[in-house]
């Protein structure tokens, strides 16, 4: 471990901001499911085949957290049938060799995990699929499993952190108070996480919109991202051409680009980490009318009603086979 870094408490600061920045750049996750889900979600028609989705919830505020000790691949026994999906970061372009081993390893360590549970609901005879909760957090590898752990709760997994591993895991869950709820309802969520992105040479910050719901026909789920860009005003403007549908269950392999830190590369500060790019999955079209909603940074009723249907209608112009957990 470089001494320097370890002998003052700014230099500890600045190295948990940047691999929080890092690894939280993307925070975390959406879910989408089917087409009929997306355009049912919706729904104020009286129509005895779909279930009607009246409350919703309209206020910013983080994305619950996931509890500790949840172990990836049994996240049922903690009541959450779906993993939506688990970011797998990693320095990969860049000034990379500049940076002290240490912080390297830091990058890697903490992966971000998203959770969802879908319940059932029998009405009239029908059952319907509801989006009961999502939630958010950051797992590790322990012992052979992937666990979601605090900075507090770690070591009892058997993480065996020293002091600065925790702080650095203790920045990345202070980042996970930005993943912000944008739109809520029994059958979907919308929500921004703040990133810092490689736009052409250089590193800026962007808004990584998400948007999951899950098909009241089929309780299946899916996922769909967009990049928004924060230039004033009551809306992000729409950064990206498409958007990407990812399936549920998605491993992403986040790739961080390292830029030239100068005099100072030694220091990983914050903006030196970047997204290389938006996970890719199936690209799905925006059209004019999705991209008048799809920014806006507090949504009204009817703009997540326009949103829905748009969406619906873009995904009816593509492909897509459906890959979620049964």
């Amino acid at each position: 471990m470089n001494s320097k870094i370890r002998s003052t408490a700014g230099q500890v600061d600045a190295l948990r901001q940047s691999l929080s920045t890092a690894v939280v750049v993307f925070a975390v996750i959406s879910l989408a499911a089917l087409l009929t889900g997306a355009g049912r979600a919706f729904a104020d028609e009286t129509d005895s085949g779909t279930y009607r989705s009246t409350a919703v919830d309209l206020s910013r505020r983080p994305v619950p957290r996931l509890a500790h000790g949840i172990v990836l691949g049994k996240e049922k026994e903690a009541g959450y049938s779906n993993l939506v999906t688990l970011v797998e970061p990693r320095l990969a372009s860049g000034d990379i060799d500049s940076l002290p081993h240490f912080a390297q390893r830091y990058a890697s360590m903490f992966q971000f995990t998203v959770l969802a549970n879908v319940t059932a609901l029998n009405q009239g005879g029908q059952t319907f699929y509801l989006l009961d909760r999502v939630g958010v957090g950051f797992a590790m590898n322990i012992k052979g499993e992937k666990i979601v752990v605090t900075q507090d709760t770690a070591n009892r997994y058997g993480a065996d952190l020293g002091r600065i591993d925790r702080a650095v895991l203790g920045g990345n869950e202070d980042c996970l108070d930005d993943i912000v709820q944008v739109a809520r309802t029994n059958q979907m969520i919308v929500f921004d996480a703040e990133a810092n992105m490689v736009v052409g040479s250089e590193h800026d910050k962007r808004f990584v919109r998400h948007f999951i719901w899950v098909s009241p026909s089929s309780g299946k789920l899916g996922f769909l991202v967009w990049l928004l860009d924060d230039q004033g005003g009551a809306s992000y403007q729409v950064a990206s051409q498409d958007m990407q549908w990812l399936p549920s269950g998605y491993r992403e392999d986040r790739r961080i680009h390292v830029s030239d830190g100068g005099l100072l590369s030694s220091i990983p500060t914050p903006d030196r980490f970047a997204l290389e790019s938006l996970p890719r999955g199936k690209s799905v079209p925006m059209s004019a009318q999705l991209k008048q909603v799809a920014g806006k940074k507090q949504l009204t009723a009817s703009d997540l009603k326009t949103l829905v249907a748009a969406v619906s209608n873009s995904l009816s112009q593509v492909r897509i086979t459906q890959r979620s957990n049964p």
